[in-house]
């Protein structure tokens, strides 16, 4: 069987989401290298595999039975190795992404007592409103970018302030833009890269998937399993 490596399991799917500025050049984001990084690997392991399963096939002093087994177990060991490091990858990037949306979403903290007690007002006149009011006035903390009122909003849950759950995910995510463009616009590029790098980990798991179980693989363990039992038999009635 000729195999060809998925041409999606390369580390540009994951550089692409690198920030650049204004004249286009790359500003290395670190977790982004590290998921590349991970992704280029993987790309290099699948390229080691096609290389040895076109030298198997050429292989001739011996079956192509075992040169399947031997190709598979040579895939499972590297997806091995694959999957650590993507996972390693992985996490580092979600323990980022996890960081960046609490502060994302999280205001400053009240300065004191008094300030606790204006927003805990806030949301109580907030929860009183009609609907139309209550946008109006959360509109309006947006256009003059009042951090009292949308702190009071985005710190309590929605139904403090009278707010359906979808009105208040459109707020903190206007608040997060509002306040924190940076750091929401890293937390999004993360997530692309992140995405990218899960779907490079998917295509080299079903390439390898094909190498361990093909028609071959599958022909040498029967072939491998009858001889094992012809060899208990024979031992069995000596």
């Amino acid at each position: 069987m000729k195999f060809k490596a998925p041409i999606d399991i390369h580390e540009a799917t994951v550089e692409h989401f690198q920030p650049r500025d204004t004249q286009g050049q790359v500003l290395p984001d670190a977790v982004i290298g590290t998921l590349a990084v991970a992704v280029k690997k993987t790309r290099e392991n699948t390229e080691a595999l096609v290389s040895l399963a076109d030298a198997l096939s050429r292989d001739k002093a011996v079956t192509p039975e075992a040169n399947a087994l031997r190709l598979r177990d040579s895939a499972l060991r590297l997806a091995e190795a694959s999957a650590k490091k993507l996972d390693e990858a992985k996490a580092h990037a979600e323990e980022e992404i996890a960081a960046l949306e609490q502060h994302i979403g999280t205001p400053p903290p009240p300065r004191d007592q008094l300030a606790v007690s204006m927003e805990v007002e806030i949301r109580s006149r907030l929860a009183t409103m009609s609907d139309a009011d209550r946008d109006k006035a959360i509109e309006g903390a947006f256009a003059n970018k009042d951090q009292a009122v949308l702190s009071a909003v985005v710190r309590g849950a929605a139904f403090l302030s009278g707010m359906s759950p979808a009105r208040y995910s459109m707020a903190r995510h206007r608040y997060g833009a509002l306040f924190h463009p940076e750091e929401m616009a890293r937390r999004d590029r993360l997530k692309n890269a992140l995405d990218a790098t899960e779907r490079s980990g998917k295509s080299f798991i079903n390439f390898v998937t094909l190498m361990a179980t093909n028609q071959t693989v599958t022909l040498a363990e029967a072939h491998a399993n009858a001889r094992a039992a012809e060899q208990a038999i024979a031992a069995a009635t000596l």
